[in-house]
């Protein structure tokens, strides 16, 4: 059975498997609005070089951060729109596992939680937390938590293997924090692909689906304080 993931979180990254033989592993440059506008034909585009018909795919995951709004939004509602049309399965599983499975094995093993950081603005941080069970899975650990730097030295928060595929843009981080940090380029959408179905089930109806494609974290608005009106003078 043909499956396959998106991940639109950061940047666009795609992954089509024919059970466990991997047919494509591969990354939409750029993660600007052009990237967005790329996203349907690039999609189509791949899966016209494997021969594979839209209807072909049978499964697909999509990505549901944290990571850009409008990415995430185009996404998931891109695959909802090819599930419409193919009568395909669909799911939900948070791109920060990828990124908590790389950490996982740059640690080999070691870490039992795992925290995967991005940029919040105005100074802060989203921290997810992963544990890891003895089969060597990852769970989800609460809710995104939206963090200074120094409270990430909290003991509820504390975690023994950071990563992130924002370094750069990251507040100045505690140095317990970033010596124990790995950066990765970009979200590997394979780890997605193959979430474990125990922990990551594919829904049965319309409202699992919704559930489960709801982003992660969605950035509150910022409100601007209103500035009074300028009067012209005639």
């Amino acid at each position: 059975m043909i499956h396959a993931a998106l991940d639109t979180s950061l940047g666009s990254a795609l992954v089509v498997a024919d059970g466990d033989r991997v047919l494509c592993n591969d990354h939409l440059a750029g993660t600007g609005r052009e990237s967005d506008r790329e996203l349907a034909p690039w999609v189509k585009a791949t899966l016209d070089g494997l021969n594979l018909p839209l209807d072909d795919v049978r499964r697909w995951t999509v990505g549901t951060g944290p990571g850009s709004f409008a990415g995430l939004r185009y996404g998931i509602a891109l695959v909802k729109g090819f599930c419409a049309i193919s009568g395909a399965a669909m799911r939900g599983v948070p791109s920060c596992l990828a990124l908590a499975h790389a950490a996982l094995a740059e640690a080999r093993g070691s870490a039992q939680r795992i925290g995967v950081l991005h940029d919040a603005r105005c100074g802060q941080v989203i921290l997810v937390r992963f544990e890891r069970h003895a089969d060597a899975t990852l769970q989800l650990m609460g809710d995104a938590l939206v963090l200074t730097p120094e409270e990430l030295l909290a003991e509820q928060h504390r975690c023994d293997h950071y990563v992130s595929a924002q370094t750069a843009a990251l507040p100045a981080l505690p140095e317990l924090v970033a010596t124990r940090l790995l950066s990765c380029a970009s979200i590997d959408a394979g780890a997605l692909l193959h979430a474990p179905e125990r922990l990551w089930p594919w829904p049965q109806n319309p409202q699992e689906i919704m559930a489960s494609c709801e982003p992660l974290y969605v950035r509150p608005p910022v409100f601007v304080k209103p500035q009074p009106v300028k009067i012209p003078q005639i």
